[in-house]
């Protein structure tokens, strides 16, 4: 038997026992290392998709494979990042490298079993091998890294850029990264707490700004070419975007909103801007966004440690979610270690 925590209720959640899975032919079965909470998480956890007691979390999973199921060539004992999709394979939206958009995918962790356990079963092709001697908590990084891969890559990033980052939670920081490496000329961030703001101009932010009234009092209205919007819930973030975006300048939503947010629209007419969608990560170029992710999990090893602030045993899993609610305590992105 293993342990694995399950949602019981709104804002309730504790651990139970259940039977440690046999992987299936072409799956394989991962001891858990590292597993992450995010937003997506919270609002779960808080009734967003209505009642989904029974649900066992976790979606930004690291850990070694354990077992193996036949047809399976990867190694036992091979540390992997799980890209935790899973789609029907044939339609046109996968034969394009879009899992994201099959209309039969599931996520790990939020339709289907998650990673908040000891030990998950997933099949071989969404496990990404890892170097060894990487860290687990950097490790479980890898999925919210490759949202921001994608939020850049479909915000059209480029060399020389003026980039805003809305929001300094581990996506928009991850989004800073994402950003210097698409070659990103300066950086922009807005950040509510002090301790977002220092890790965010440690991260490489050219400026960081508490509020959007201060970064356009600096910087100016209609100034960036770029803006990545990582807040989502019931902010008015959107409408921030387009306060600050320079003309034909394109709009990457991250964040996951509740209910239907507004934007200006005639601003948003008369600027030519372009608002784009980003939903999780796809493999629709040479190198996907998970694999590119993983890669740069490597590049900037020694930065990516001070993300994580909190780490619990899977036994205290509420207090994780409290911790990860309460912005105040200093947390930025909390780990579970199975």
């Amino acid at each position: 038997m293993m342990k694995a925590a399950v949602i019981s209720g709104r804002h309730s959640i504790g651990v139970v026992e259940r039977k440690i899975p046999e992987p299936a032919p072409g799956w394989v079965r991962v001891g858990v290392s590292a597993v992450g909470i995010c937003g997506t998480d919270l609002h779960i956890y808080g009734g967003m998709l209505g009642n989904v007691s029974g649900l066992q979390p976790g979606h930004e999973v690291a850990g070694v494979i354990d077992a193996i199921g036949d047809g399976v060539t990867l190694a036992t004992g091979t540390k992997v990042a799980l890209e935790p999709i899973t789609a029907c394979g044939h339609c046109f939206q996968c034969g394009t490298g879009h899992r994201n958009r099959c209309p039969e995918h599931r996520l790990f962790g939020v339709t289907a079993r998650g990673g908040m356990t000891e030990y998950m079963s997933v099949p071989a092709d969404c496990l990404h091998p890892l170097p060894a001697d990487l860290n687990d908590n950097v490790a479980a990084l890898a999925e919210p890294m490759a949202v921001c891969v994608r939020g850049v890559r479909l915000g059209r990033v480029g060399l020389g850029d003026r980039v805003a980052v809305l929001g300094a939670g581990s996506i928009g920081l991850l989004s800073v990264l994402a950003a210097r490496e698409a070659g990103a000329g300066e950086i922009f961030v807005t950040a509510r707490y002090p301790h977002q703001a220092a890790l965010a101009q440690a991260l490489g932010a050219t400026r960081v700004f508490a509020t959007i009234e201060q970064m356009i009092e600096a910087l100016g209205t209609a100034s960036m070419d770029v803006v990545i919007e990582t807040v989502g819930g019931r902010a008015n973030s959107l409408t921030e975007a387009v306060n600050v975006a320079g003309r034909g300048a394109t709009i990457a939503m991250l964040g996951v909103f509740e209910g239907s947010p507004g934007i200006p629209g005639l601003t948003f007419a008369e600027r030519e801007l372009t608002l784009v969608g980003s939903y999780c990560y796809a493999r629709d170029a040479r190198v996907g966004d998970f694999a590119l992710a993983t890669s740069l999990l490597s590049k900037y090893r020694t930065e990516l440690p001070d993300l994580i602030t909190h780490r619990f045993k899977l036994d205290e899993v509420a207090k994780a979610y409290a911790a990860a609610g309460d912005k105040k305590s200093g947390s930025i992105k909390v780990q579970i270690e199975p």
